[in-house]
């Protein structure tokens, strides 16, 4: 690798760490279900998008283990946040439901200020149209270099999920999707 390759990846590397510091710093305020991104908040802010959800859907929509996902779904339980339900065709499945206290936690979440995009006030307009382009690149280039199911599988997840919750759709397109085709042996066919 040549000296400057090294020398960006290196400072690839250091702002990735100070980037999750900084977004972990702004969210501290707000609790573990303060962050949108992370955690207990994540798997709010889904659940408002829909408020039912098989949990082996939420696995696969947050790439989560089942057991980091329970630990989440535990916590969210007991302050009756949500409720799990099992499916009548398979016990041993569970749908997530999000519950009237959680859908109003999750409403505050979205109210919360997210002042994140301060650290490109260094930049010009100009220069922030060229990091676009740059990062979409390195991107595309990243993207072209993993297998693509996993990756065009996801996609189409939350492409279904956004039409869902935008069009509201009643017809379990996410079923679909998943029948037999999540990696990693979650989900399988039913």
């Amino acid at each position: 690798m040549s000296e400057i390759k090294n020398e960006i990846l290196e400072q690839f590397i250091r702002l990735q760490g100070l980037l999750h510091r900084y977004h972990t710093q702004h969210f501290m305020e707000f609790g573990p279900l303060g962050n949108p991104h992370r955690g207990q908040g994540r798997v709010l802010s889904i659940l408002k998008l829909k408020p039912e959800i098989s949990q082996k859907e939420l696995t696969y929509l947050l790439d989560m283990s089942k057991q980091g996902l329970a630990e989440l779904l535990n916590k969210l339980e007991k302050k009756g946040y949500i409720k799990r339900e099992p499916v009548e065709e398979d016990r041993r499945s569970f749908n997530i439901k999000l519950t009237e206290e959680g859908a109003a936690v999750a409403g505050e979440i979205d109210d919360m200020p997210l002042d994140l995009d301060k650290v490109f006030d260094c930049l010009s307009d100009e220069e922030l149209a060229k990091l676009y382009e740059y990062l979409q690149r390195i991107i595309k280039s990243l993207e072209d270099q993993l297998p693509g199911d996993d990756n065009d599988l996801r996609k189409q997840m939350m492409e279904k999920f956004m039409e869902h919750y935008l069009h509201g759709k009643h017809e379990d397109d996410f079923s679909v999707l998943f029948r037999g085709r999540l990696p990693h042996g979650r989900g399988g066919k039913r």
